[in-house]
């Protein structure tokens, strides 16, 4: 089974699509996404894990000696809400 994270990154002045850039450039399977988006953060990773593996050790080699990241920010997600398991009485 695999683990869902978003990862949250601040990236330093003008290194946003560098650091996205070389994230896609490392092609990792775990990566779904990288989206740009804006206030805090500057890139939202969504991220699929093996259960199995190590996390902090996945998630430190995929963000690893990448210049730009300055700060990070990890949630993870848990999977309850299905939308093809969900039925809304319409009375």
């Amino acid at each position: 089974m695999r683990q869902q994270f978003f990862v949250f990154l601040q990236c330093a002045s003008g290194k946003t699509y560098e650091v996205g850039q070389e994230i896609a450039r490392r092609r990792n399977p775990s990566v779904i996404t990288i989206s740009s988006i804006s206030g805090e953060w500057d890139l939202l990773l969504d991220v699929r894990i093996d259960s199995r593996k190590d996390v902090g050790r996945e998630m430190v080699g995929l963000l690893d000696k990448i210049e730009g990241i300055t700060r990070t920010n990890t949630i993870v997600a848990y999977p309850i809400f299905n939308p093809e398991d969900i039925y809304f009485n319409e009375d």
